[in-house]
């Protein structure tokens, strides 16, 4: 790279390191706060809670870095449009392909990183944070269930508590378990408390009875019980500590399952899919650097605003992402759809490409701007006038 490619590199990639030190600390903060309660029960939840967070940064830095990039290279091309820096380069003669070069760099260097976290890291962490929730999954019951709140602890099992007892009793408990298609379960007692029965994590219910309604034929019966232990493996997202969901899984065991695994039997289509994901998600970073190039990596009026060239390479970017998350909620369902997991990426990359190079450039068109000039005239006026109102 040459003198203003290394600049260029340079003011991106140290605000691109900023910008996301410190939007992954908002998010440990935000992590952290929402559960304050459970973390100051005891010095093992904190201590367990600060590991599964830790444990989440590795899917967080994947999605985060790449937005990073983009927010870092609005900022920075903005900034040498308001110093004419881009125009006295335009006016030189330095041409598209230098500017793009070292931000394009940056952004496969995002790229490899996705790569190495899809493959590897993310997977062995999610595994990890599985069974790190699973190892604390009494102190959740135990201690982070809140009074007249519905807790979720899966897609159809909730937990209601009344109120909470002096010595960790749980009095007012309600359970919805609705998981199984053939049956629900609703259970409710006066009191319970979790605890061990024979080296096993139980819930242990007094005084309440079980409703069991039948989805064949709409039938319920009700069960009453003096004392009810259900064990704390029914409230696991998957029925037992051992089993990890695709995304939690590594890369050769997606394409060579267990034959006796119940993904690879009832929904085959989720491996293939979590298979193409890992394979096509290094091709957003590139994709989120042109758009940031379209954007702001070209000169530009001093009156384009530059809050809309945020808005505009930070929407463009999410609408990409948003449109992968749908394809992937859709090929779960049909296996037939996995060339749109490489088409969405391909063809953004292909219409950036194209936009760039031939120097279009998206701008407020000049009508919009004079409205949005006519406006700020008229709100001075009223502001004006309050204040020789207040004055007089």
């Amino acid at each position: 790279m040459n003198t203003l490619q290394r600049y260029i590199f340079g003011r991106v990639a140290l605000l691109s390191a900023g910008t996301f030190v410190a939007v992954v600390a908002v998010v440990w903060v935000t992590q952290i706060l929402t559960r304050i309660n459970f973390t100051t029960i005891s010095g093992q939840s904190l201590a367990s809670v600060g590991l599964a967070i830790l444990l989440m940064t590795p899917q967080l830095l994947a999605l985060l870095l790449p937005i990073s990039v983009v927010i870092a290279m609005v900022q920075v091309f903005t900034t040498m449009n308001s110093d004419s820096e881009m125009a006295v380069m335009s006016a030189a003669g330095v041409s598209r392909g230098t500017i793009a070069k070292p931000v394009l760099i940056i952004g496969l260097m995002a790229g490899l990183y996705v790569i190495a976290s899809n493959h590897f890291i993310e997977p062995r962490a999610s595994r990890a944070l599985r069974d790190v929730l699973v190892s604390i999954r009494t102190d959740i019951l135990a201690n982070f269930l809140q009074e007249g709140v519905f807790t979720r602890l899966d897609k159809n099992l909730v937990i209601y508590v009344d109120k909470r007892l002096p010595g960790n009793v749980l009095g007012g408990i309600m359970v919805s378990d609705t998981r199984d298609e053939k049956t629900s379960l609703i259970y409710y007692a006066q009191s319970g408390t979790v605890g061990k029965i024979n080296g096993n994590d139980v819930l242990v219910m007094t005084n309440g009875q079980v409703q069991n309604k039948r989805a064949e034929d709409g039938s319920i019966s009700v069960i009453r019980f003096n004392s009810y232990a259900i064990s704390l493996a029914e409230f696991g997202s998957a029925g037992s500590s051992n089993f990890y969901y695709p995304q939690e899984r590594e890369t050769v065991d997606l394409f060579y399952p267990d034959p006796d695994d119940r993904v690879a039997k009832n929904s085959p289509a989720w491996l293939r899919s979590e298979i193409h994901r890992r394979m096509t998600d290094w091709l957003y970073p590139i994709l989120y650097v042109l758009i940031g190039l379209v954007v702001a990596g070209q000169t530009q009026s001093h009156r384009q605003p530059r809050l809309y060239a945020f808005v505009l390479a930070i929407g463009g970017a999410l609408g990409y992402k948003g449109l992968s998350y749908a394809v992937f909620g859709l090929s779960r369902q049909n296996g037939d759809l996995w060339w749109l997991f490489y088409a969405i990426p391909l063809v953004g990359i292909s219409i950036n490409s194209f936009m760039y190079w031939r120097g279009i450039t998206l701008g407020i068109p000049d009508p919009v701007m004079r409205s949005f000039d006519r406006a700020g005239e008229a709100i001075r006026k009223v502001r004006m006038r309050h204040a020789r109102a207040r004055a007089a």
